[in-house]
């Protein structure tokens, strides 16, 4: 049975998927979703007009008016936020959330797996299954024990939301989701229908365990992190990356080129556009101070993400002599600068700004816990949350004036613009 994070987290994804679609089958799935995502952009900001947040909520995160002031209700419940009111009217939140909890924890505690209908139950047990591996159909009626109606229902419904994804792979049907796997899904499939879930499971959570770890010294020698690898998991690990599954970030030092390993890169609803940097300025500096573990030049880093503490808390690395060779790609990032000190030796300096220190945060989560931690914070909507009604009408207005601009004319109206271009040709 799913509970706390595991529970809220899912539930989010299929908002998140789902966005403006209207599901009959599902009931409090849809309002858990939706208080997990209003928990995890209000976190830090100050008090909120109601009318702001009522358009935010719909324009970005597909929250209806009418299922706003049931959200806002749970939240007031949690603690996370006070409602200002003016007799029954809701004037303005204030947000109240913790800033050392962990939000899907805490909006967990709140709901029960057992309150949710099997439809609702069905597609959380799914989406569980699918977080870290693609399965066989089969397999996944067996593992969690549903009905295959109930199986075939909820798999409509995900690939409308595109939350879930099916492939027919050597005889066999495989369910993967591109929310936590992006790239290559085909190939994927394949590999899941020839070599079985179980082989890709292990391997992709020892290199969650060891995040950024070079791939040369992975096939040199047999183990990641101090965890063996079988001959079969090694070619499975080489063949993920060299088949796009994986997309390892490849870096140019000085006298060479390495390649180091990450988890999948999520997909467009968990990783938009706004973020797609952040997170790969963050593979960046895990793979810089890998580098510096584990295939120094001649002084090696013992606590990488120490180095990388540092370098928030201070703003600057103590100067060394491979400062050049190890951090010059964080240059072309405009993560940062190196400054020079003597001889040979240089700082490295972080660059200020907001998705730098994003950045920071994201590679020391991911070296201590090889989560992809706050990704699914939407700055653009954070950003509308703090301004007045003005700001986000002008957002709405422009998103409505681009969608009438995409609409192609037809019959009499087409041809009569035909006629006035060519008048000017």
């Amino acid at each position: 049975m799913l509970s706390g994070r595991k529970l809220i987290e899912l539930s989010y994804d299929v908002q998140a998927g789902l966005g403006r679609i209207d599901v009959p089958d599902f009931d409090r799935l849809r309002t858990m979703g939706m208080a997990a995502t209003l928990a995890i952009h209000l976190r830090g900001l100050q008090e909120i007009d109601f009318e702001v947040l009522r358009k935010v909520s719909d324009h970005f995160f597909s929250i209806p008016s009418y299922a706003l002031k049931e959200v806002c209700g749970i939240l007031s419940e949690i603690g996370y936020i006070d409602l200002v009111r003016k007799g029954d009217r809701i004037i303005s939140i204030i947000p109240n959330i913790p800033h050392f909890k962990d939000l899907y924890e805490g909006v967990g505690d709140y709901f029960t797996f057992s309150e949710l209908n099997e439809h609702e139950q069905g597609t959380l047990l799914i989406l569980s299954e699918l977080q870290n591996k693609p399965e066989n159909r089969d397999r996944l009626i067996s593992t969690i024990g549903i009905d295959r109606p109930l199986l075939e229902r909820c798999v409509n419904i995900g690939s409308t939301g595109n939350y879930f994804k099916e492939f027919r792979a050597r005889g066999r049907s495989i369910i993967a989701s591109p929310f936590y796997f992006s790239d290559n899904l085909d190939e994927l499939a394949d590999v899941t229908a020839r070599v079985g879930a179980d082989d890709i499971a292990t391997v992709l959570e020892v290199i969650k365990s060891n995040q950024g770890w070079p791939l040369s010294l992975i096939q040199k020698r047999l183990e990641l992190g101090g965890k063996k690898l079988t001959t079969e998991q090694m070619q499975l690990l080489v063949h993920l990356c060299a088949e796009g599954i994986l997309k390892p970030p490849s870096i140019e030092f000085k006298n060479s080129k390495e390649t180091f390993v990450f988890t999948p890169k999520p997909g467009g609803n968990r990783l938009d556009a706004s973020n797609r940097e952040i997170y790969e300025r963050a593979m960046a500096l895990v793979s810089c101070v890998r580098k510096g573990q584990l295939l120094a030049d001649q002084f090696r880093i013992k606590m990488p993400v120490r180095i990388l503490e540092v370098l928030r808390d201070q703003g600057y690395i103590g100067s060394n002599s491979e400062a050049v060779n190890q951090y010059r790609n964080l240059v072309f990032l405009r993560v940062g600068h190196l400054k020079h000190v003597t001889g040979d030796r240089y700082q490295f300096h972080l660059t200020p700004g907001e998705e730098n220190r994003a950045a920071l945060d994201l590679a020391i989560n991911l070296l201590r816990t090889g989560e992809l931690a706050n990704l699914d914070v939407r700055q653009e909507a954070r950003l509308a949350l703090s301004k007045d009604e003005r700001y986000i009408q002008s957002i709405i207005s422009a998103a409505e004036l681009k969608g009438r601009g995409q609409i192609a004319l037809e019959g009499d109206s087409a041809d009569q613009f035909e006629q006035l271009i060519f008048a000017y040709e």
